[in-house]
């Protein structure tokens, strides 16, 4: 009898201990069942997809990472700290305000109609003050690198490195947007002898353009007439002596002598051969504003093949995605902003309110990739990130109406609707910032016959 009895008490114990455990085990279960979101890049595309998030998905766990020492991406351009940076001192959007803002969110009122770089740092200070800090379930992880992402039993592993102490960590995540942008690997094209202007510093890429200064009483070659090399142009053009524009969609210019393309380029000649058989003397440097590619060195092997279908960490486009943001093979992955020729804050925040519906199961992502459900329409495209003719308005309109199927119009937040009055402002844009150089032209012929750097127009012009 006393016996059983002992044995009951032994085995009331070890019932109870059991209960515990399991118990424990179910809350550490529960624990897992909250969505761990990890966001690459606290840019524009980083810091709106953290907002969206925050509104239509509260119960993510979101965790931040930028491998700079303050959130803005491109924009943060402090004084003291200009090298290696995309960005350059003087300059002016060619978006205006009112098409650039975020939803619900306009520029300051004394912000100019083409905000400077400086007005948007701030904007983008405001916004995440406004919508991300101090809130619950983000953490922004500062001066900290990306060094690897990889897909392990059904949950993403990211390790990074912090900068400044160089310690790495490990941790897991369940999705994933990658929003690191596509202005940290310049592209130059391959030309014969360019090679030897790069090393004596007579060529470089608009990446590496910071002031006019580096043209000062120099013959200038500027090849690309982008957004990016138009704006350049200008402001070399103030202090060289002399400034050709290579391109091949571009007939004159008020400043510049058209030139085609470039052949291949001799720096003990200090010649460039064009495609057209001419041959231009005496030019000291060449500035390539030529784009850049997509460069993902955290990528493991497996998403290398599948996304970049390159052993490389860079690459011109990506594959096997839906509506240029979902992984198909995989959509708990997402990508922000990779499509070119479009206005990228108010797109921001559209994908990420479709990325809520992806990640939370009320929007299903497709087996097949853009390249096979849109075969007929991107085949028409020259490439396929850039969505050019104002095609970028029916894409926008394609997400939104995605959204709209998967419930969008009931959730707290709710991106920019591409309505006629917007349709207006995208279509009206380029004439708009063609009146802006011609206000600026007069404003260029002064600075040169006076002598004077570059510098943007008044803000009250």
């Amino acid at each position: 009898m006393e016996g059983d009895i002992k044995d009951n008490k032994y085995n009331s114990f070890e019932v109870s201990k059991v209960d515990r455990q399991f118990s424990g085990l179910l809350e550490s279960k529960k624990m897992c069942t909250i969505p761990r979101l990890a966001i690459i890049g606290a840019g524009p595309a980083g810091l709106s997809t953290t907002r969206v998030f925050l509104a239509n998905a509260s119960n993510f766990k979101i965790q931040l990472f930028e491998k700079d020492y303050a959130p803005g991406g491109l924009w943060h351009y402090p004084q003291h700290d200009k090298r290696h940076r995309v960005m350059y001192d003087q300059l002016e959007t060619n978006i205006s305000k009112h098409l650039m803002k975020f939803s619900g969110f306009p520029f300051p009122h004394q912000v100019p109609h083409f905000p400077w770089r400086q007005d948007v740092y701030g904007y983008l200070d405001s916004y995440y003050k406004r919508f991300i800090q101090d809130r619950q379930n983000v953490v922004l992880n500062l001066n900290t690198s990306v060094i690897s992402l990889s897909k392990d039993c059904d949950i993403w592993r990211i390790t990074t490195r912090n900068n400044t102490t160089g310690r790495e960590q490990s941790q897991e995540f369940d999705h994933v947007v990658v929003a690191n942008g596509h202005y940290d690997r310049s592209y130059i094209p391959d030309t014969p002898g360019l090679q030897d202007w790069l090393d004596h510093g007579a060529a470089i890429h608009s990446r590496d353009f910071q002031n006019c200064g580096i043209g000062r009483d120099k013959n200038v070659v500027v090849v690309g007439s982008g957004s990016s090399g138009s704006d350049i142009l200008n402001q070399v053009w103030t202090v060289a002596n002399k400034v050709y524009l290579s391109t091949s969609n571009v007939e004159t210019h008020e400043l510049a002598t058209v030139i085609p393309r470039i052949k291949q380029v001799n720096w003990p000649q200090r010649s460039v051969q064009l495609t057209n058989g001419e041959k231009l003397e005496n030019i000291d440097l060449l500035i390539y504003s030529t784009g850049y590619l997509f460069s993902y060195p955290f990528f493991d092997a497996n998403l290398r093949k599948d996304v970049l279908a390159t052993t490389s960490d860079s690459t011109e486009r990506l594959y096997n995605l839906w509506q240029q943001i979902f992984y198909v093979k995989d959509p708990t992955l997402a990508f922000s902003l990779l499509p070119g020729l479009i206005i990228p804050f108010p797109l921001a925040e559209l994908q990420a309110s479709l990325m809520v519906k992806v990640f939370t199961n009320k929007l299903k992502v497709p087996n097949l990739p853009d390249d096979e459900l849109y075969k007929e329409q991107l085949s028409q495209r020259a490439k396929y990130h850039q969505i050019s003719d104002f095609k970028d308005i029916d894409y926008y309109r394609q997400l939104q109406s995605l959204l709209n199927e998967a419930g969008g119009q009931n959730d707290p937040f709710k991106p920019v609707i591409w309505d006629d009055n917007y349709k207006a402002m995208r279509e009206n844009g380029p004439q708009d910032k063609s009146n802006r150089q011609q206000q600026l032209v007069p404003h260029l012929k002064q600075l040169k016959s006076q002598h004077k750097d570059y510098r943007l127009l008044d803000r009250s012009s």
